[in-house]
């Protein structure tokens, strides 16, 4: 046996000897596409190809829990209806902070919303109260379609948040309290969807970057798949911190990861420290060059690409050039 046949069959012992359910009904892996709230799936160009396995849509909170108890999910079963009838499935990737103009929270948590210097709207995810209607929600989902075909999981928005001193000492943050409040909600979401999957996007832990292994070594025994929000090969925090988990935890995790906006237009000089360096002159890496370094590199199961099809005169690329990458390597990296 190769390598690589060895490494994916000990993988998938784990992967299903580790499931809370002891039994996994749904495991769709290879390229999603990724859209932004209130995108209606037919405007979504290229989902009918073969190689899409799915969307994975964000939804604001507040949308999804207008009143404390009350859930409105009626515009989630409108998605899976039509992605049923292409044979697709459906990521719920809930938003809980807002980088702009509104927050992403309920009006009854109000209380444990922090606004950020650059006016993002932060959750105190540390906080019992967060962390128990978070749960809540997941209950709610899960009651609905964790059975539902079509319904792949959720997925949590990334570990890092913009919240300024001042919030942080008026909630009383630790990186400790951060650690254990995202643990319990990943974990009562698991629980809450046994056919489902939970997809963690980690990238790093205010006070604690450490602790993000830490929440990677527990979640192993649930089945949790964990990933991060963006392929970018020559950012060096997110290679120096972030990227080395997944070298780490590929034979313990399903692991994911996406290409976004920065993903379309990143280039070699694009190491992002005091300021953005001018662009190198070799130009944009192709989106093929992005995949193959989260297929080889990263060793995920899982691609999202962010619907972005609107190319610059400067040489960004977009989805209309990651189509061409998604029907060249349809499928990669799964677990038989």
């Amino acid at each position: 046996m190769t390598l690589r046949i060895i490494t994916t069959t000990f993988l998938l012992l784990i992967f299903l000897t580790n499931c809370t359910s002891k039994t996994v009904k749904k495991y769709n892996p290879g390229h999603y596409i990724s859209v932004s709230p209130g995108t209606e799936m037919s405007e979504i160009k290229h989902i009918h190809e073969s190689g899409i396995k799915g969307v994975q849509k964000r939804y604001h909170w507040r949308m999804l829990e207008p009143q404390k108890g009350q859930y409105d999910f009626s515009e989630i079963e409108r998605d899976l209806r039509l992605l049923a009838e292409n044979k697709k499935q459906l990521i719920v990737f809930i938003i809980d902070f807002s980088y702009w103009k509104r927050s992403a929270l309920p009006e009854y948590l109000s209380a444990f919303d922090s606004q950020s210097e650059y006016g993002g709207f932060h959750p105190v995810r540390w906080h019992p109260e967060v962390v128990d209607r978070f749960i809540e929600l997941g209950k709610a989902l899960g009651k609905k379609f964790d059975t539902n075909p079509n319904f792949e999981g959720i997925a949590t928005q990334e570990t890092s948040i913009e919240i300024s001193d001042e919030g942080f000492e008026k909630y009383h943050y630790t990186a400790d309290k951060h650690r254990d409040a995202i643990i319990d909600v990943l974990i009562g979401l698991q629980n809450a969807m046994p056919n489902s999957h939970i997809f963690w996007y980690q990238n790093f832990l205010e006070g604690n970057d450490g602790h993000l292994r830490q929440i990677a070594d527990t979640i192993i025994d649930y089945g949790i798949f964990m990933g991060g929000p963006d392929i970018l090969p020559y950012r060096i925090a997110i290679r120096n911190e972030t990227y080395p988990m997944f070298e780490e935890y590929q034979n313990k995790l399903v692991l994911f990861c996406s290409a976004q906006d920065c993903s379309y237009k990143h280039h070699k000089g694009d190491v992002r420290l005091q300021e953005i360096e001018p662009v190198h002159p070799d130009g944009y890496l192709t989106m093929e060059e992005i995949f193959l370094y989260g297929r080889d590199s990263l060793h995920i199961q899982y691609m999202f690409w962010n619907c972005y099809y609107d190319g610059t005169d400067e040489g960004h690329r977009s989805f209309d050039d990651a189509i061409k990458v998604v029907n060249k390597y349809p499928t990669f990296n799964a677990i038989n």
